[in-house]
């Protein structure tokens, strides 16, 4: 099955789930930001700063495809696919997958996007805090603050893995390289 066919399949699946009308240039956007969300929700919540990367994704993406940021509450929709990630992820990702055989170039997006998230809440907070602490009353500090929590750092190794990253030996270089630099 081609891309065409799993985006209609998907839209009209999503439509009749969400008992909304969603523009296909509009489910494309939710496509590509699926796994985004699915690397804000890893760890459990979505934060704040999670959310407003997410938001900033969607608008560049609808800059890119030159749809109004009213076409939809981009908000809810992602509100929505994040609680209900486990029923659209494979969905979704076969059909971005289809997606990403025809514009390869994009992989690497893919991977900004997914390590913008990660790293918008700055890994584990309490064990951040706990380290700065320590740091504060040892000289030699022990170990690395966490910019990705390891959740979120296992959720990109399984994007990576579902979406096929392997095929393009570039983005999996270039997503290594952006993940080998998540501690401070």
């Amino acid at each position: 099955m081609n891309y065409e066919e799993k985006l209609a399949i998907l839209s009209d699946h999503y439509q009749r789930e969400r008992r909304k009308l969603v523009p296909s240039q509009a489910m494309e956007v939710l496509i590509q930001a699926f796994p985004a969300v699915l690397v804000a929700q890893a760890d459990g919540f979505t934060d704040t700063s999670e959310v407003q990367r997410l938001s900033e994704i969607v608008a560049f993406l609808c800059r890119r495809k030159e749809i109004p940021m009213n076409t939809l509450d981009w908000t809810a929709e992602i509100r929505y696919l994040s609680i209900d990630a486990d029923f659209w992820r494979k969905t979704f990702l076969d059909t971005l997958k289809a997606f990403l055989q025809l514009h390869p170039q994009l992989y690497n997006q893919q991977a900004e996007f997914m390590y913008a998230v990660a790293v918008a809440s700055t890994g584990d907070v309490v064990r951040n805090l706990l380290m700065r602490f320590h740091r504060q009353d040892s000289a030699t500090p022990k170990e690395e603050l966490e910019v990705i929590s390891d959740k979120e750092r296992a959720e990109i190794e399984r994007l990576a893995e579902e979406l096929e990253f392997q095929k393009v030996p570039e983005a999996l270089s270039y997503l290594r390289s952006l993940l080998a630099h998540s501690h401070a």
